[in-house]
């Protein structure tokens, strides 16, 4: 019951800041695109598409670049309202225990996610109907509704790496942009060590985990990196979780 207290707390702060707005804009970003593409097909376009294959494709530009980056600024925001006028003190000072407050703002995080992922995939399936109605034939049969929501319940698990350890560094560092810059600079890092430097190291690399996710040369080994991004959480979960506990919080 305490969690629940402190986790209904975590939302209604939630609902003062920019992060809901920041999900449905980087929600409806790579949908708008792929209408935008599909309005005025090209000639040679393939038509006829597993209405499938339309959605377990959309998960490319969501795991490559829209999901961590989200992940990144979400976590930034999140511990920003606290360190905005010093609320810490009073989070700390309230009849909750450490353990509540931290998992309420660690679920508040995944609640965004999720969001941010069912945002998404609404807005796929709204611009994907739009155009059906525009240019007719374009896709055909019916969704495999499991198999894009285990492809999504994936994602979500890749993720939780990167996650934990952008709430870990957001909890320690006051400043806005330092943990922002972080993230970015570790996302970047992903697809220069895939693509040019082609470094071996880049499986056990969390910031990474969603796009090897979708990439056709590492789909097959897709398990083992949920298995190493759920150690990765409880890794940097457990670290954060001490630093909090022993109050290395900055307020």
């Amino acid at each position: 019951m305490n969690l629940l207290v402190s986790l209904r707390s975590e939302t209604l702060k939630l609902k003062r800041t920019l992060s809901v707005y920041l999900c449905i804009l980087g929600a409806a970003f790579g949908p708008l695109m792929s209408f935008l593409e599909n309005l005025h097909p090209h000639p040679n376009q393939k038509r006829g598409q597993s209405w499938t294959i339309h959605f377990l494709e959309g998960r490319e530009p969501v795991s490559i670049a829209l999901l961590p980056l989200y992940t990144v600024l979400v976590c930034t925001l999140l511990m920003q309202i606290e360190y905005r006028d010093k609320g810490w003190k009073q989070v700390l000072t309230s009849p909750q225990r450490m353990i509540d407050i931290f998992l309420a703002k660690f679920l508040s995080l995944h609640a965004m996610i999720f969001l941010f992922l069912f945002s998404y995939l609404c807005c796929l399936g709204i611009t994907a109907f739009t155009t059906e109605l525009v240019q007719p034939g374009l896709y055909n049969g019916k969704p495999d509704i499991t198999a894009i929501l285990i492809a999504n319940v994936q994602v979500w698990i890749l993720v939780l790496g990167l996650s934990a350890i952008q709430f870990w560094i957001s909890l320690r560092l006051k400043n806005f942009i330092a943990p922002v810059g972080i993230g970015v600079a570790c996302w970047f890092l992903s697809p220069m060590m895939i693509f040019e430097f082609k470094a071996d190291i880049v499986q056990y690399y969390p910031y990474a985990f969603t796009i090897l996710g979708v990439l056709p040369d590492h789909k097959a080994n897709i398990v083992t990196y949920q298995w190493y991004s759920i150690a990765t959480a409880v890794i940097f979960l457990s670290i954060a979780f001490l630093e909090f506990r022993i109050r290395k919080v900055r307020m």
